[in-house]
């Protein structure tokens, strides 16, 4: 009983988080898509290469899981830790910095923007995998409640450290743009939940 009790209040939790993880995605899509074109492409394709390869290759799982034991032990006290910080592309970033740095980041900008996509969608979809896999129960409250969670926790970490990878990504811009998004669906599910019901 106790066990259904929570199972339903994560499945409230998960609706409630559903505008604010929808306009997430949409606010760092946004940016993205408003990046260069010769910055975009790679971008794009780090993301799309990483899925081919998990679907079809090798989903680079011990990679995976060596970064998320890594985090954890450096942060032991913030137990979710494994699960929002993504230790790969952080690391790639301050390699990215010293090229610059060096005066050789502009020349190897390309591979670098398309590892660090690679990286960021390695993280994204094996955590969801390794949530996924960890809930047991039918409904799978536990996995949509906290991996929603994961992800807006995630979007804001990954578009802060994109700002200090690509000029022209705008923290500031993705920001408010979750605002504007988040402010929109909640309206938009309040009219259809409250306002059109009525008339």
């Amino acid at each position: 009983m106790k066990e259904i009790f929570w199972a339903i209040l994560k499945i409230l939790g998960f609706l409630l988080i559903l505008p604010l993880i929808i306009a997430s995605f949409l606010a760092f899509q946004n940016q993205i898509l408003l990046l260069p074109p010769n910055k975009e492409v790679w971008v794009l394709w780090g993301v799309g290469s990483y899925a081919a390869l998990n679907l079809f290759v090798y989903d680079f799982k011990t990679v995976y899981d060596f970064g998320k034991s890594l985090v954890e032990k450096i942060l032991p006290f913030f137990k979710p830790a494994g699960y929002i910080v993504p230790i790969f592309t952080i690391f790639l970033i301050i390699i990215y910095i010293i090229a610059l740095i060096l005066g050789h980041g502009v020349s190897w900008r390309p591979y670098f923007l398309f590892f660090i996509a690679f990286t960021i969608a390695m993280h994204l979809i094996l955590t969801a995998h390794e949530i996924y896999e960890s809930d047991n129960s039918p409904l799978k409250a536990h996995y949509f409640f906290t991996y929603g969670a994961v992800l807006i926790i995630s979007f804001f970490i990954m578009s802060l450290l994109l700002t200090w990878a690509i000029p022209e990504f705008s923290f500031v811009g993705f920001i408010k743009s979750l605002a504007s998004q988040t402010v929109h669906l909640y309206k938009s599910v309040y009219k259809g939940l409250f306002v059109d019901s009525s008339v």
